[in-house]
């Protein structure tokens, strides 16, 4: 009898899954365990296995959709079986938790409106055309005169009417019906008119009332009316000789404008959030909201771990060709030491209890195109050098090509970040719930230092402690680090 194969919870903390690609196709024998699907996780592409025996009917699910658990994504049976009635029940079904999906997220995107919002958009009313009616707050309109004013410029004489008002004793709030300016319309296009600056467009519904009228400079009524035609503003014109704006100022404002290249403006791109990204918003907003951090900073110096390094390097040219050390394998080497004389800081806060744990897990942020993830060794005190730096290596190469197991990044005791590679020289991490702690590191850095009286350039590093207060107290971090830089200062002592 046909089934109907729904979307599996393929780590922990997965809520939901990315269709990544079908291994199957429909018409291929499966047996349990056989591998039909890879799904993009919170934190990983994972493989998708069968439930049962029996022949891969119908897929329902598409690459690129993202769906909840328990979603249906295929139909598996025996072959000859009439399946109509139950595809049609699963696309239905599908269909139904795709829209429920949207509807939450455009609920959670739906912006609010403020009355404030509200009563603008009833006062404000604009209407495009060459008087625009616009309803504003305004004092109780006094009474109004006109007068005339006279200015004489070169030959032509103008007349402008203004009005004047004449405040009354009492005022009162009140809202004036409308009142009339002046603004451009379809008919002259402003959108290829530059703006105060001579650079921005401005849409027709935005200039109102826009005024050439506004220069300390005297202008001549024909280089006004070339301005007016061509929209400029005449306050970005600087006459020639300095006392007043003529035609040709305003024709040679006009052709170096035109001369200037355009910039091209980008547009706005919307890019789909990946699952990783959602899960990492999510535990990053969690953390930093309930969790009290406190960061501790020290800089340690790193010229005698630096020199161990190179030596070491040196020798494994011979006994490991493709082994190469680097400074964040003695940094792990140096916290696993460090945790082990400092068992507060291997610890976790759970509500009423605080679990100290036995193990010690340390966790290595690897950034992915899509995200962050943090893949763990497993018991780092107990390994040897070499075989902790080889453990890391093959982890962080499956971490890149997003094939680790949901085991290997979760249920870690504490963590180091490290951005020295990217000249960042101090940061301050987010610490990874459940853990109680996390190390951020920066660049190594050669600078002046005092040392025995006298002036020398040494290697320096600025580690971070981020702490959780609730379990490590200011004291039992410094301590940590104390222990720490002991460690890095002195690396012999992390082979004893």
């Amino acid at each position: 009898m046909a089934k109907i194969l729904e979307l599996m919870q393929l780590s922990p903390t997965m809520q939901s899954g990315t269709f990544v690609k079908w291994v199957k196709k429909p018409g291929d024998a499966v047996k349990p365990e056989t591998i039909i699907a890879e799904i993009e996780t919170d934190k990983a592409v994972m493989e998708m296995m069968a439930f049962e025996e029996g022949i891969l009917l119908a897929t329902i699910a598409k690459e690129g959709d993202q769906l909840p658990v328990g979603a249906p994504v295929a139909i598996i049976g025996e072959i000859g079986e009439d399946i109509s009635d139950l595809y049609e029940e699963a696309k239905k079904k599908l269909k139904n938790i795709q829209a429920q999906s949207q509807t939450t997220i455009n609920k959670e995107e739906l912006p609010t409106q403020t009355p404030q919002t509200q009563i603008q958009k009833q006062e404000e009313p604009i209407t495009v055309s060459k008087k625009e009616t616009i309803s504003v707050f305004t004092e109780e309109k006094p009474l109004t005169q006109t007068k005339q004013l006279e200015k004489e410029d070169e030959d032509k004489e103008e007349i402008l009417e203004v009005e004047e008002f004449i405040p009354e004793k009492k005022l009162k709030r009140s809202i004036v019906s409308s009142i009339e300016v002046e603004i451009s319309n379809l008919d002259l296009e402003i959108i290829d008119r530059p703006s105060l600056n001579g650079n921005i467009s401005i849409p027709p519904y935005i200039s109102l009332a826009k005024s050439i009228h506004r220069t300390k400079f005297p202008i001549s009524p024909l280089a006004k009316k070339i301005a007016l035609n061509y929209g400029i503003d005449v306050s970005v014109i600087h006459p020639a000789d300095g006392k007043r704006i003529t035609a040709k100022d305003v024709e040679d404002f006009i052709k170096k404008r035109k001369t200037t290249p355009e910039k091209e403006v980008k547009p706005d791109k919307t890019i789909q959030v990946s699952g990783i990204r959602k899960i990492i918003a999510e535990r990053l907003y969690q953390s930093k909201s309930h969790i009290p951090h406190y960061y501790l900073n020290m800089e340690i110096n790193a010229d005698a771990v630096s020199n161990l390094k190179d030596k070491m390097n040196q020798d494994l040219v011979e006994l490991e060709p493709n082994l190469k050390l680097s400074l964040n394998d003695f940094i792990i080497r140096a916290c696993a030491k460090s945790l082990q004389k400092h068992p507060v800081v291997n610890s976790s806060w759970q509500g009423n209890t605080i679990i100290q744990y036995g193990r010690i897990d340390i966790g290595i942020a690897v950034a992915l195109d899509s995200g962050l993830i943090t893949p763990y060794i497993r018991n780092v005190d107990q390994l040897e050098f070499l075989e902790m730096v080889k453990k890391i290596r093959e982890i962080v190469k499956r971490a890149r090509e997003r094939k680790l197991k949901p085991e290997e990044y979760t249920n870690g005791t504490f963590t180091v970040s490290n951005l020295g590679m990217y000249g960042i020289e101090s940061f301050s991490a987010i610490i990874n719930e459940p853990e109680s702690a996390i190390m951020a590191v920066g660049t190594t850095t050669e600078k002046p230092v005092v040392k025995d009286g006298k002036i020398e350039i040494s290697k320096t590093i600025i580690v971070t402690l981020s702490c959780d207060h609730r379990v490590i107290d200011g004291a039992e971090g410094a301590s940590f680090l104390q222990t720490f830089k002991k460690y890095m200062e002195n690396p012999h002592l992390l082979f004893i």
